[in-house]
């Protein structure tokens, strides 16, 4: 009987201590992520950012002055084309709408380039596009996109 009581004690003082680590652990990262959202949206400068899936890699290089963002997203492929955006917008709560001069596959068009910062993230926007009567290739409809997150990295 003593075994049971002491296997029951012992059980409820390490789900309590496991649920007390936890929280501290979650006040962390919320804290983290609060200081990573203000660093970018405060931080002018450059910033990049870097996905690599295999051998396929994706790299995100930005300048920031205040609302304005330029810069270059590149899309390289171990045994493909490669694919680069050339870009200028803004950014409005964390989120960079831009256009951009797209060139890959022998082609170059201007193409919308919206994505996000946060995390220390960028979140590229990916979805169906169609060509405006400008010429320029828009999201078909910017709600139903997929992201691809590339990490925050030091510029080289």
């Amino acid at each position: 009987m003593k075994q049971y009581i002491y296997i029951i004690a012992c059980n409820i003082l390490l789900f309590t201590a496991c649920q007390k680590k936890e929280k501290e652990i979650q006040e962390n990262k919320e804290e983290t992520i609060v200081k990573s959202q203000n660093l970018i949206d405060t931080t002018n400068g450059e910033m990049c950012f870097r996905q690599i899936v295999s051998k396929d890699t994706m790299l995100l290089t930005m300048k920031k002055d205040g609302d304005i963002v330029s810069g270059t997203y590149k899309s390289i492929p171990y045994e493909k084309d490669k694919r680069t955006i050339i870009f200028n917008g803004t950014i409005n709560n964390n989120t960079i709408t831009s256009t951009g001069t797209a060139i890959g596959e022998g082609q170059t068009q201007k193409e919308e380039f919206i994505f996000t910062l946060e995390n220390n993230q960028a979140g590229i926007k990916f979805g169906e596009m169609i060509e405006g009567d400008d010429g320029v290739y828009r999201y078909k409809n910017k709600n139903n996109t997929t992201s691809l997150f590339l990490d925050k990295v030091e510029c080289q």
